[in-house]
C-alpha cells in the first residue's frame, strides 16, 4: 500500500531545500555571496584548478549558470580564468588570495549554519536520512539515465 508520503517526498525535499537555501543565503549575505557563488568557490578551493566544464559537471548546473557566476566572481576579485594548456578554446579556473582569505572568514559561519540545521536531531536518524537521500538520487538518476 502507498503512503501519503510516498506522493509527497519530491515536494517535501524541494520544500526543506529551499528553506536550507534561504538560511545559507542569510549566511552568506553580508559577503555579498549566493549560495551558488560559495559552491564554486569552495569547488575551486578543494580541486584546484578546474575547466568550466569540470565547475558544470562536479555542481550539476548547467554551462552558461557556471559562466553568469565565474563572470560574476571575477567582477568581484575572487577567481581568475586563464587558457587550458593543452585546449586553446577552453579557460581554467582558479580562486583568488582574496577567495582563499574570504574562506577563512566564511566556512565556520556556514559551518555553524549547518550545525544549526541539525539542533535537536538525533545523530542516528540524520545518518538514515543521508542513506534515504542517496537511495532518491540514485533512483532520480535512474529514472533520468544521469
Amino acid at each position: 500500500m502507498e503512503s501519503k508520503h510516498n506522493r509527497l517526498i519530491g515536494f517535501l525535499v524541494y520544500d526543506a531545500q529551499r528553506c536550507i537555501t534561504r538560511s545559507l543565503e542569510a549566511t552568506l549575505k553580508p559577503y555579498d555571496l549566493t549560495p551558488g557563488q560559495w559552491n564554486l568557490i569552495n569547488q575551486l578551493d578543494q580541486a584546484g584548478e578546474l575547466s568550466q566544464k569540470e565547475l558544470a559537471d562536479r555542481t550539476r548546473k548547467e554551462q552558461a549558470t557556471i559562466t553568469r557566476y565565474l563572470d560574476t566572481l571575477e567582477r568581484k576579485g575572487l577567481v581568475v580564468r586563464n587558457k587550458h594548456q593543452s585546449d586553446r578554446r577552453a579557460h581554467v579556473v582558479s580562486i583568488t588570495d582574496k577567495a582563499r582569505e574570504l574562506i577563512r572568514v566564511v566556512l565556520p559561519l556556514t559551518a555553524d549554519t549547518a550545525n544549526r540545521l541539525v539542533e535537536g536531531i538525533d545523530q542516528k536518524d540524520i545518518d538514515t536520512f543521508v542513506t534515504v537521500l542517496a537511495a532518491l538520487k540514485k533512483n532520480a538518476d535512474n529514472i533520468t539515465g544521469s
